[in-house]
């Protein structure tokens, strides 16, 4: 018999609404459906939720550091995964320039990620399936650069990028913005599937 001890998985997610959950009314939102479906059928297995609603690539980057040390040992299997960039898109319609930042910050939040672990992923943007008649703040080429950025950035880093476009649509955004519970459920399984070979 051996006398392994099974190390834990710790998954911690940086981000911002959509990743906080805001407007699944059933379960909180996809990054808590994960964590049930861990605490009832995947031992060893921990899911923290960092998202906070608002947040760009510029305050991830800042805060990551210290959130990913408080929580860090060497001992278990760390997974980060980050969602965020919508706001991103709202600094973008102020600066065209401000896509280069964004190309700084992500490469960045790589390499920060790389000290930790090499099980990183990125969830794209819902683009561009936003409700414009309700969001008109929104510019919608601007979502696309952003999202399209990210996923180049994840394919020459070699690190995963999760594609939502195919996946939500207008029907189940609760305000144009926001996934409602029907959407949360489709990411949560998405992300299940794609990131931990689970259904």
């Amino acid at each position: 018999m051996s006398n392994e001890i099974k190390k834990d998985t710790v998954s911690i997610i940086f981000g911002d609404s959509l990743a906080y959950g805001l407007h699944d009314k059933e379960y909180g939102g996809w990054v808590s459906r994960l964590r049930i479906h861990m605490d009832n059928y995947c031992a060893n297995n921990y899911v923290i939720n960092l998202a906070i609603p608002g947040q760009t690539s510029n305050e991830i980057l800042n805060r990551m550091d210290e959130e990913i040390n408080n929580r860090y040992n060497d001992v278990d299997d760390f997974v980060l995964i980050f969602s965020f960039g919508i706001k991103d898109s709202l600094l973008l319609n102020e600066d065209s320039n401000y896509i280069n930042i964004f190309k700084e910050n992500i490469n960045k939040i790589i390499t920060k990620s790389r000290k930790y672990t090499n099980k990183i992923y990125f969830v794209g943007l819902i683009k561009p399936n936003i409700d414009i008649e309700k969001r008109k703040i929104y510019n919608i080429d601007n979502v696309i650069k952003i999202d399209k950025c990210l996923e180049n950035i994840c394919t020459n880093n070699n690190t995963k990028y999760i594609r939502l476009i195919d996946s939500i649509n207008k029907d189940i955004l609760s305000d144009g913005l926001h996934p409602n519970s029907l959407g949360h459920k489709i990411i949560y399984e998405k992300i299940l599937k794609e990131i931990y070979n689970k259904k």
